[in-house]
């Protein structure tokens, strides 16, 4: 396994602590995965995750990948989102946020939670309705494809 960038140890320990915490492994592979998760920007698939971890160490089956996957929800290590186009994407949960996503060109853009608030409260006082605005993406079209840029 390769060294994880100075950056990226804090993150990583946490994932450890909180793996053991929960009484689970730490395994070669879910280092190598938080690893991925801690130094590849953007929000990725669990098959470019699982790419990304093969091209560390190839013996590593994708369906691995996927199940470490869930275990790292159920200890809100990750969080998942669905974009409105393709597969649900995977990034890190330490620091929350909203995602607007371009119908045209695909581009996602991470907004404050706060941008939602309205929402939230709105669907809690009148339908009784918990909105999470972290698991999915509101559908639109970007200033560049409107041509505001």
């Amino acid at each position: 396994m390769s060294k994880p960038e100075a950056g990226t140890a804090g993150i990583i320990d946490a994932g450890i602590e909180a793996i053991r915490a929960a009484g689970g492994r730490v395994t070669t592979t879910k280092r190598l995965l938080l690893e991925v998760l801690s130094t590849t920007p953007g929000h990725l698939s669990s098959d470019e995750l699982a790419s990304l971890v093969q091209g560390r160490n190839v013996e590593v089956a994708p369906s691995t990948i996927y199940r470490i996957l869930d275990e790292f929800e159920r200890l809100k290590l990750v969080e998942h989102s669905h974009s409105g186009t393709g597969p649900a994407t995977y990034h890190l949960r330490s620091v929350a946020h909203g995602h607007l996503t371009c119908q045209r060109c695909g581009s996602m853009i991470e907004v404050s939670p706060r941008l939602f608030e309205d929402l939230v409260t709105g669907a809690r006082q009148q339908h009784g309705f918990e909105v999470d605005p972290h698991h999915f993406a509101v559908l639109g079209v970007c200033a560049a494809c409107v041509g505001l840029t």
